[in-house]
């Protein structure tokens, strides 16, 4: 699974710092989130998940919240999520307009403007307007749980009972 986000018509063929560059059709996209395996542990703190951290361009990768925010705090980019699922078949979605707010509001996600392939429908469109959970700052609505320990890893999550995007790889399905 990949996320990334729209910075740039020309591409250069260079990452900059720890940010993973790489490019679909004629936009140029910076890695937002990449999980290829478990071999990163994405079950982390709220400080840990501020910073960037994992492996090469093509491992895993989380860019950091605070990155996240500074390159939304410009006005909102476009967001793209590619996934390729159990039985190798790709999905995609992208929304027109992303943005992460400052820490002071829990790095508050917005989000709007579906489209995408078929199968994959609008998995954000819960998660809008909602703050950043993880197993230290729970900040989803869910009354009996702690979403973040549940799905055993961080997120913007909704609070509701079923799975959220993305969960940890080979993690619980449903629960939350």
């Amino acid at each position: 699974c990949r996320l990334g986000l729209s910075h740039c018509r020309k591409c250069r063929n260079a990452n900059k710092g720890a940010q993973r560059v790489w490019t679909a059709g004629s936009d140029c996209w910076t890695t937002v989130q990449h999980r290829v395996s478990g071999s990163v542990d994405f079950y982390r703190n709220w400080t840990q998940y501020q910073s960037d951290f994992g492996e090469g361009p093509d491992g895993n990768y989380w860019i950091g919240l605070n990155s996240l925010h500074a390159l939304t705090a410009s006005g909102p980019r476009k967001l793209r999520i590619l996934m390729k699922v159990w039985n190798d078949s790709e999905h995609w979605a992208e929304y027109s307009s992303f943005s992460v707010g400052p820490e002071s509001d829990s790095y508050r996600l917005s989000v709007s403007g579906f489209s995408g392939s078929a199968g994959i429908g609008d998995s954000m469109l819960r998660n809008d307007g909602r703050p950043f959970s993880t197993r230290d700052a729970d900040h989803d609505t869910y009354l009996e749980g702690h979403c973040a320990v549940i799905h055993i890893g961080a997120w913007w999550f909704s609070g509701q009972k079923y799975r959220e995007f993305p969960s940890a790889i080979g993690g619980p399905l449903a629960r939350a």
